[in-house]
């Protein structure tokens, strides 16, 4: 699902997030907006890492100066995990700012459409 966080167009890779998602992907734009740090906690299961890339990726995206992410982990199974969320975040978005394109291109082919169409008719006064 794509929606608009505070001003910032986020890609979030599934179908549904819950407002513990949402709450902690909201911290972590006031804190990058800021400037500042944060410590933010959530339960096992919860989705941290999903909300975290989803969140910093559609940050990096919409602000190409701000900066890298450094991501770390305790063992190599986990960074594996991580590069797989990491994968299906961002095939989520190149597939939705493809479909973006595409819309925008239809769009504009209908536009020089119409508008030949209407050069056309005047030819015809």
């Amino acid at each position: 699902m794509r929606f608009n966080l505070e001003g910032l167009e986020v890609f979030f890779p599934y179908d549904r997030i819950y407002l513990e998602q949402y709450q902690y992907m909201r911290s972590i734009k006031q804190t990058l907006d800021a400037g500042g740090h944060c410590l933010l906690e959530m339960p096992t299961g919860t989705g941290k890492t999903v909300c975290l890339l989803s969140l910093i990726t559609s940050y990096q995206l919409a602000n190409p100066n701000c900066g890298k992410l450094v991501y770390c982990t305790r063992t190599v199974p986990e960074m594996n995990s991580v590069m797989e969320e990491l994968r299906t975040v961002f095939s989520y978005r190149s597939e939705q700012l493809r479909l973006d394109r595409e819309a925008a291109a239809a769009a504009a082919d209908e536009r020089d459409t119409q508008q030949q169409n209407e050069d056309v008719n005047m030819m015809d006064v």
